[in-house]
């Protein structure tokens, strides 16, 4: 999957639908939880758009993505409290890595997790990661009724979440992107580390 990522690396930040995508789900994210004072995950951070307005706040983030290019972008940006890695998450790196010790008070994930290849797995992953009583936060594609349609409904996210022993806070539709190809329903899944 890197490498299709790392095609669109140089203009991803030039991209109207992903500046609009960003913005909303941070305007969502800080009507959900104040920043300040944490320590933010931001997997699959891509060229760090949601990552540089959670830094403005948050204490430090960690952005992670798989794609060299799009971390070579973020780390180009210079931003101070921001640590970037390009990196698969696996049990492995969560291990051998010392950024990951620590926790992290919240976890934000913008339109990644439709795009891993096993999406309990990451979950499950992702949830080691969290300080108890941490905050997941994703934002994904609502899926629609038609036949391989890409995304997840409300369901999939519930049932995944406590199938990885996070605790539900809410699954939300909670903004809708328009672009030229047309209008798509973001859901917004909230949960809680045990």
């Amino acid at each position: 999957m890197g490498d299709s990522w790392d095609d669109c690396a140089d203009s991803w930040d030039s991209n109207s639908d992903v500046i609009e995508y960003s913005k909303k789900a941070f305007d969502s994210l800080c009507k959900f939880i104040s920043l300040e004072n944490l320590t933010v995950l931001d997997f699959g951070c891509g060229t760090g758009l949601l990552t540089e307005k959670i830094a403005r706040i948050a204490t430090s983030v960690v952005a992670i993505d798989s794609s060299p290019k799009m971390i070579e972008v973020l780390k180009n940006k210079n931003i101070y409290n921001v640590t970037s890695l390009s990196c698969e998450l696996s049990r492995e790196s969560i291990n051998n890595n010392p950024i990951f010790e620590s926790g992290f008070d919240l976890i934000v994930a913008s339109s990644v997790c439709a795009f891993v290849s096993d999406y309990e797995n990451t979950l499950s992953d992702l949830n080691l990661l969290l300080k108890q009583g941490g905050t997941f936060i994703q934002w994904d594609w609502k899926r629609s009724n038609e036949a391989g349609s890409f995304g997840f409904t409300n369901e999939i996210i519930i049932n995944a979440y406590s199938n990885v022993g996070l605790s539900l806070v809410r699954v939300s539709e909670e903004f809708l992107l328009t672009s030229e190809k047309g209008a798509m329903q973001v859901l917004m899944g909230v949960a809680r580390s045990a």
